[in-house]
């Protein structure tokens, strides 16, 4: 015969075992969960590195494609001192080092002084040529005919500037004055001996000129 105490006991017994269970279950569902969470990456190789200003300025990080200025500064005999980015365990960026550019080996070949952040730049064409010059980020490529000058207001700084020959002649990018305020005079004249002058004109946030 059952009495009450039995009953009770036996009660007690099948809950403790039912409860007992789902405590151990319980933190297994997390667990699991947080084991299908998938981890985040950081792209090595953003697309910004290959869109200007950056592709013709910054060089890439070790490992990734060479983008203008890596391709501009091994063709100079430079060596390319690609920057490495450090990642955590987690896909964090926690350090990353300096980018060499190469102006850093250069010394400046004029000075301007910036006028609220902005400089002009008076390009004077010497030759007989049609030159093609453009202030990157800010004008579309323009004109400019043989024996003739244009003046590039408000440009702010820093700013790259190109100059090409219409004809494939070289063309020699020389500054007429050392320093002005806020006004740099370069001629464009006939150059017949190649170098590493590629016509490429760059003014850095501080007035200081570089010529590529």
């Amino acid at each position: 015969m059952r009495t009450p105490n039995n009953l009770y006991q036996k009660r007690v017994g099948l809950l403790g075992t039912i409860f007992g269970g789902l405590l151990i279950s319980i933190p297994a569902i997390p667990q699991a969960v947080i084991a299908q969470q998938p981890t985040s990456k950081v792209n090595p190789c953003p697309t910004i590195f290959y869109e200007e200003p950056h592709n013709s300025r910054v060089l890439v990080p070790q490992g990734c494609p060479p983008n203008t200025a890596t391709f501009r500064l091994s063709g100079q005999g430079g060596v390319v001192v690609q920057p490495r980015i450090l990642v955590q365990p987690q896909g964090l960026p926690v350090n990353r080092q300096p980018i060499p550019y190469p102006e850093s080996r250069q010394d400046p070949i004029a000075t301007v002084m910036p006028t609220a952040g902005t400089v002009d730049v008076r390009l004077k064409n010497n030759t007989n040529a049609r030159i093609t010059y453009q202030a990157i980020a800010h004008t579309q490529p323009r004109i400019l005919p043989g024996r003739e000058e244009i003046v590039l207001q408000d440009l702010p700084t820093p700013v790259t500037i190109t100059m090409v020959r219409e004809d494939g002649g070289l063309v020699k990018v020389m500054p007429l004055s050392k320093s002005d305020s806020g006004v740099l005079a370069v001629s464009l004249d006939e150059k017949t001996t190649p170098d590493n002058n590629q016509g490429v004109l760059r003014i850095q946030r501080d007035g200081q000129v570089f010529l590529n």
